[in-house]
C-alpha cells in the first residue's frame, strides 16, 4: 500500500454518491462530512493523506483546522491563483519516493502528469469504495471482538494461573 495519498478534494467529493445530494444543498457540510470520512480512513489504515481543495483566496497554500483532525490527515486549500491540481503536482514533484504516492482524481491531465513523475493514480470511485470497505472491515472486526470479549478478568486467565490465584487467596 502507498504511504501517501494526495486527494483532489472537490473532484472526489463530486464523485461521492452519498454526499452528492448534500453537496447541492450545503457545500460546507458536505466538505466536512467528506473530511470526516477521510479522517476515519487515516485512523483505520494508518495512511497519510493530503487532502487538497481549490482555493480560499489566499496567496499561499493554507492548512486549515477543521472540527475533526486525525493522525496522518492534512487538509489544505490552494491559493486563489492555483488549482488543487497545481498544488498536488508541486507536492508530488517534491516527494522523495514518488513510487509510494497515489493521486486520487478523475482529471486526466494531472493523472498523466503525476504518472510521468512515477506516482500512481486512482479513480475517485475506486478510492471511495476502498474507504467504505475499510470502514466496514474495522466495524466488523470490532463487533467480533466485542462479542468474543470475556467479561471478567478470570475468564481471560488460564487454568494454572487461576489455580495459583485461588491458592494465594486462601493463604491471605
Amino acid at each position: 500500500m502507498a504511504n501517501t495519498y494526495y486527494i483532489d478534494g472537490y473532484n472526489v467529493l463530486h464523485k461521492s454518491a452519498t454526499l452528492r445530494n448534500l453537496l447541492d444543498l450545503d457545500l460546507e457540510t458536505a466538505r466536512e462530512r467528506f473530511i470526516d470520512k477521510i479522517a476515519d480512513f487515516c485512523i483505520t489504515s494508518g495512511t497519510r493523506v493530503i487532502l487538497v481543495f481549490d482555493g480560499m483566496g489566499a496567496q499561499r497554500v493554507e492548512t486549515v483546522e477543521h472540527h475533526r483532525s486525525a493522525p496522518g490527515l492534512d487538509v489544505r486549500y490552494a491559493p486563489s491563483h492555483l488549482s488543487a491540481d497545481a498544488v498536488i503536482e508541486r507536492e508530488v514533484y517534491n516527494e522523495r519516493d514518488r513510487l509510494e504516492v497515489i493521486v486520487v482524481t478523475s482529471d486526466q491531465g494531472i493523472r498523466d502528469l503525476v504518472r510521468g513523475m512515477g506516482a500512481l493514480t486512482m479513480e475517485p470511485a475506486h478510492f471511495l469504495t476502498n474507504i467504505t470497505e475499510s470502514g466496514r472491515d474495522v466495524s466488523d472486526a470490532l463487533q467480533r471482538t466485542q462479542r468474543n470479549a470475556p467479561e471478567f478478568l478470570e475468564d481471560r486467565l488460564g487454568g494454572a494461573v487461576l489455580d495459583k490465584l485461588r491458592d494465594l487467596k486462601k493463604r491471605l
